[in-house]
C-alpha cells in the first residue's frame, strides 16, 4: 500500500536535544525511509527569540547578533539569565537543521501556545488582572506575531511549526481562562483560536514555511471549541490529530475528529515509548491496535503520521532505551506499507539493533516468529493492570498514591465516559465491576507468564547477551505488573468497601481488601531491596516502594477496620 507523504519522528526534551540522540534519530530516519524529524518543547521559539522589539530593537535587524548589540544592555538588566542562552540556542539549532538536510530530512519545531517569560508580565502590567493573567489582550497576538518573525529570520531552514492552542499545559490558553474581564467575557474560544492561529500563520508562511495545529485537548467540549475555529483556518494549515481523542491511550476509541477538519491536511500521532502504558518497563507493543487505526484512518484523508519517541517529563528516557523500540519499526513500517507482517517488523527491529549473530533471512524470520511469541499480546497484559475496564488507572504510568488520586484519574482527568458513553459507569462500585477488575488483573499475569515461556525456547540466530536482555527486561516487567495487580485490587475492593454491599460481598471483599494491603506492603519490601540493582532510574521509578506505602496507608485511613453492609 502506498506510504504515507509524511512519516515523522518526533523527540522531546526539557533542557536541550543531545547531539547523538539526534544523530541516531536522523540516521533511524533516514535508514527507515521517514522524512521529518520534530523537536517538541512547550517553549521551544521563546529559547531562540526574545523578541528583542520588546527591549529596544529598531526593527531593521536581520539576524540575532544584530539584535544583541542593540539590546543587550536591557537584557541584562531585565533578564540576565536569558541573555545568551537564546544564540547559543539557535546555532545549535541550525545545526540540527542543517545535519538533517544532508539525508533529506526536514525539521519541524512543536510547542504549545501562548507562552512567554515572565519579564513581560513587568513590562506590560495590564496583562495581569485581579491576580490572574489575561489571555485576550490584544497585546498577545501582536508578542506571537512579532517572535515568530524573528524566528525565521534566525530559522529559514525550520519546515515549519507544529502548535496546540487548546491545552493548559501553555503559559496561557483560553482553554483554561481564569480571567473575568470584559475583554475575557466577550472573547469565545473559537475567536481567540482564531487570532492566535491567524498571527502566528502571517510570520510564518510569509517565510514560505507551514503552520499545524494539534487537536490536543484534554475534554470533548475543548475539542469541539477548538474545532470550530479549524472551519476559518486558512487552507494551507494542516491539523495534527493524537489517534485517539484525549492522549494516547490505547484503550480509548478513535479520535472523533479525524476526517472531520475540512478539506485540508491531516496527520495522525502516535506514542512509542508509552507514557501511560509502562514507559516500556513494561513493554506495550501496539503494531495490531496502530494497524486497525490505520486502516481506518487512511480513507478519511490522513496523508502524515508522527511517532513520538519520548516525553518531556522524563529526563533522559525515550523508546530507544526499552523494547517498545519496536513500535518505532511498527510506525516506520506501517508508513511504508499497512499490510506489513508482524513478525517482519519484530525481525527488522532485532537485526538493526544487533540482537541477531548474523543478519539473514532466515534468523529474521525465526526471530520474529518468537518476538511475536514473546512480545504479540504485550499490550494484553498492560492493558489489564495499568487500566481497569479500560479506564486509565494510573499517573503516567506510576501509581496512584491514594483512594481520590486514582479515582480522579480514572474518572476527571483522563475520562474514557467523555468519549465512550458506554464506560459511564464502567468503574462504579458494584458486584460485577469487582469481579472483572480482579479477574483482568488474574488474566494479566497469566498471559504474561504464557509469553515468558518463549524466553526458554530461543529461535536459532539469537544472540545470547539478546536473550539475556530480555529475560532481564521481563524480570522488571513482572515485578512492575504485579504491582499494578496489587494496587488494582486494592483500590475496586477499596471503593466497593466505601458504600454498604450485601452481607457475603461485603465481608469477602474485606478478607480480599486485607489481602491486597498486605501484598502492597510486601511488594513495597520488594522494591525496596530491589533499588540496590543497577538498571536505569527510570525502572526504579515506577517500582516504588514509597508509593506503595503512601496509598496503603491512605487507603487504610479510607476505609478503616469496619465494614459497610446493606440493610
Amino acid at each position: 500500500m502506498m506510504a504515507f507523504d509524511l512519516r515523522a519522528l518526533e523527540m522531546h526534551s526539557r533542557t536541550v536535544w543531545d547531539l547523538d540522540k539526534v544523530r541516531r534519530s536522523l540516521d533511524f530516519i533516514a535508514d527507515q525511509g521517514m522524512n521529518a524529524l520534530i523537536l517538541h518543547r512547550t517553549d521551544i521559539v521563546d529559547r531562540i527569540v526574545w523578541p528583542a522589539r520588546y527591549f529596544g530593537a529598531t526593527g531593521d535587524e536581520t539576524n540575532i547578533f544584530e539584535r544583541y548589540n542593540h539590546v543587550h544592555r536591557q537584557l541584562y538588566r531585565y533578564t540576565p539569565a536569558r541573555r545568551s542562552g537564546h544564540y547559543h540556542r539557535r546555532e545549535y539549532l541550525r545545526r540540527i537543521i542543517e545535519l538533517a538536510a544532508r539525508q533529506g530530512i526536514r525539521v519541524w519545531f512543536q510547542n504549545k501556545e501562548l507562552f512567554f517569560h515572565e519579564i513581560f508580565l513587568e513590562l506590560r502590567t495590564e496583562l495581569r488582572k485581579d491576580g490572574v493573567l489575561c489571555p485576550s489582550e490584544p497585546f498577545w497576538f501582536e508578542f506571537v506575531e512579532a517572535k515568530y518573525t524573528e524566528l525565521y529570520q534566525e530559522l529559514p531552514g525550520l519546515a515549519g511549526v507544529i502548535t496546540a492552542p487548546g491545552t493548559g499545559e501553555s503559559r496561557l490558553s483560553i482553554a483554561a481562562n481564569r480571567c473575568g474581564c470584559e475583554l475575557c467575557r466577550d472573547m469565545t474560544p473559537r475567536k481567540w483560536y482564531g487570532r492566535l492561529i491567524k498571527a502566528m500563520h502571517s510570520p510564518i508562511t510569509a517565510a514560505g514555511r507551514r503552520l499545524v495545529v494539534r487537536d490536543f485537548v484534554f475534554t470533548k467540549g475543548a475539542q469541539e471549541d477548538l474545532a470550530a475555529a479549524f472551519e476559518e483556518m486558512p487552507p494551507d494549515v494542516a491539523v495534527s490529530l493524537k489517534n485517539t481523542p484525549h492522549d494516547y491511550y490505547p484503550s480509548f476509541p478513535d479520535n472523533p475528529r479525524i476526517g472531520r477538519v475540512g478539506n485540508r491536511a491531516q496527520w495522525l500521532e502516535f506514542d512509542c515509548m508509552g507514557q501511560y502504558f509502562g514507559w516500556g518497563i513494561a513493554p506495550a507493543i501496539l503494531i495490531e491496535d496502530w494497524r486497525a487505526r490505520l486502516e481506518r484512518a487512511r480513507p478519511t484523508g490522513v496523508e502524515g503520521l508522527v511517532f513520538r519517541t519520548d516525553w518531556e517529563s522524563l529526563d533522559s528516557h525515550s523508546c530507544f532505551h526499552t523494547l517498545n523500540l519496536a513500535n518505532l519499526y511498527a510506525g516506520a513500517a506501517l508508513g511504508r506499507d499497512l499490510s506489513a507482517p508482524a513478525t517482519a517488523i519484530y525481525g527488522e527491529w532485532m537485526a538493526k539493533e544487533g540482537m541477531l549473530e548474523a543478519d539473514t533471512p532466515e534468523n529474521r524470520a525465526a526471530c520474529g516468529v518468537w518476538a511475536n511469541r514473546l512480545l504479540g499480546r504485550s499490550w494484553d497484559t498492560v492493558g489489564r493492570t495499568l487500566y481497569a475496564n479500560d479506564c486509565v488507572l494510573n499517573d503516567s504510568s506510576t501509581f496512584p498514591v491514594g483512594f481520590d488520586h486514582a479515582w480522579w484519574l480514572a474518572e476527571e482527568k483522563n475520562s474514557l465516559r467523555d468519549w465512550d458513553h458506554s464506560k459511564n459507569d464502567a468503574l462504579a462500585p458494584t458486584e460485577a465491576n469487582l469481579r472483572k477488575v480482579l479477574a483482568e488483573r488474574d488474566e494479566a499475569l497469566e498471559i504474561l507468564a504464557e509469553s515468558a515461556r518463549a524466553l526458554d525456547d530461543p529461535p536459532p540466530g539469537l544472540r545470547p547477551t539478546a536473550l539475556a536482555e530480555f529475560r532481564t527486561r521481563f524480570d522488571i516487567c513482572r515485578r512492575y505488573l504485579r504491582g499494578y495487580r496489587a494496587v488494582g485490587r486494592a483500590l475496586m475492593l477499596a471503593r466497593v468497601l466505601s458504600v454498604p454491599q450485601p452481607p457475603a460481598l461485603a465481608i469477602e471483599a474485606r478478607e480480599l481488601f486485607n489481602a491486597a494491603q498486605a501484598e502492597l506492603l510486601s511488594l513495597a519490601a520488594e522494591y525496596a531491596a530491589f533499588e540496590t540493582t543497577d538498571d536505569r532510574y527510570t525502572v526504579y521509578v515506577l517500582l516504588s516502594a514509597e508509593r506503595l506505602r503512601t496509598l496503603h496507608n491512605d487507603l487504610s485511613r479510607r476505609v478503616g477496620s469496619g465494614t459497610a453492609i446493606a440493610a
